[in-house]
């Protein structure tokens, strides 16, 4: 008996291996349950002791680098800059007469008037007021950063999410200092979900993602990878700010997407 095998239809090969794509797509496809969380959420404080005189940072406001948020009573930092630079003042003059000196000395030791050990003595003297000079300079410096770090300024653009101090409250540097106000970035979120050891072996630091929410698709990048105590890892997606995202929605992030797409 003779058996005949027909080759299939051209057109049915074609679907047939649409088909066979689309799913291995599908199957390399991973959808992680998130929640978007704030970027970048820290508690300042002011690294000096004082008294606090003034707090301009309100919760909801968007401030820029560099911008006042609170400041201490400036009194003595003031007063400890005017200090250093008035005893800079005086080193600067003894340093600069003990200078003339040497110079005085040296040209009375080459027409053998002085002897070796003036010749020494002004040496020291100099030495010791260049050293002086420079401790007087670092002191200087300390007193105007002092100055500088007793207002406290934004470390980068941000939203400000609460003010937890008033002015009159001190501040003691020594010991754990009160927060004054909480920051977080202003420009972006960052979902965060977990996922298993065996997920987090095909996470690529920086790697593009979709992250979707209600109606709201948005692609983010992979910003961290971290374990718990768990053996879970925490997964950190960073998305840029825009309207319709919220912290605390439930979102999904969907990884092996872009790299699947055909002509990618």
């Amino acid at each position: 008996m003779i058996t005949t095998q027909l080759n299939p239809n051209p057109l049915h090969r074609i679907v047939l291996a649409a088909a066979m794509a689309a799913g291995a797509m599908m199957a390399q496809a991973s959808e992680y349950p998130a929640v978007i969380e704030w970027s970048g959420k820290v508690a300042l404080t002011l690294p000096v002791s004082g008294v606090l005189e003034n707090v301009v940072a309100q919760p909801g406001q968007m401030v820029r680098k560099g911008d006042l948020l609170a400041s201490l009573e400036p009194t003595l930092f003031k007063a400890g800059v005017a200090e250093a630079r008035a005893d800079l003042d005086r080193l600067g003059e003894e340093h600069a007469d003990a200078n003339r000196d040497l110079e005085r000395v040296r040209e009375l030791y080459a027409r053998t008037v002085a002897s070796t050990t003036e010749l020494d003595a002004a040496r020291l003297r100099f030495a010791r007021a260049g050293s002086g000079l420079a401790a007087a300079q670092a002191r200087v410096e300390r007193a105007r950063r002092l100055l500088a770090e007793s207002e406290l300024r934004a470390p980068f653009d941000a939203v400000v999410l609460a003010r937890h101090a008033e002015p009159g409250l001190v501040i003691t540097s020594q010991c754990q200092p009160a927060a004054v106000v909480t920051l977080a970035r202003a420009g972006e979120f960052i979902a965060r979900g977990q996922i298993s050891p065996a997920q987090a072996a095909e996470v690529k630091l920086g790697e593009e993602v979709e992250v979707s929410l209600a109606e709201l698709v948005l692609k983010g990048k992979i910003q961290a990878l971290a374990a718990d105590a768990d053996h879970q890892y925490r997964l950190e997606i960073v998305l840029p700010r825009q309207a319709g995202l919220m912290v605390g929605q439930q979102a999904s992030i969907r990884m092996g997407i872009e790299q699947n797409q055909p002509g990618k």
